[in-house]
């Protein structure tokens, strides 16, 4: 795996709220636009914007299983205006809705 791409990789983690574009990638790790879109695919298996909601939503549920914060505190603190919107996107990735995630995973702990 690419040092670079790795860094880029936790650098948009880092910054999930306010995620940078690619462009501002390119510029502050200076990288190409092309091979940024080439380590992304090799790497992660994924384009930049594809990881950028993944990890999103990763760390959404991450948060929903370890803390007791607002559902949708949690979805502005990943970077989403839009509650629905992040609904819509965490029950596309995990096939159930943020609230029915949360509620399942206080039962496995109970």
């Amino acid at each position: 795996m690419s040092y670079k791409i790795l860094q880029i990789g936790e650098h948009i983690r880092r910054n999930l709220q306010n995620p940078p574009t690619r462009e501002m990638i390119c510029e502050k790790f200076g990288i190409t636009d092309y091979s940024l879109r080439k380590g992304f695919k090799e790497n992660f298996g994924l384009n930049v914007g594809e990881y950028t909601r993944s990890q999103k939503i990763k760390t959404a549920a991450r948060l929903l299983n370890n803390s007791d914060h607002l559902i949708s505190t949690i979805a502005e603190c990943v970077g989403f205006r839009n509650q629905s919107r992040f609904a819509e996107a965490f029950k596309s990735h995990y096939g159930i809705n943020p609230h029915l995630f949360r509620q399942t995973c206080k039962q496995k702990v109970a």
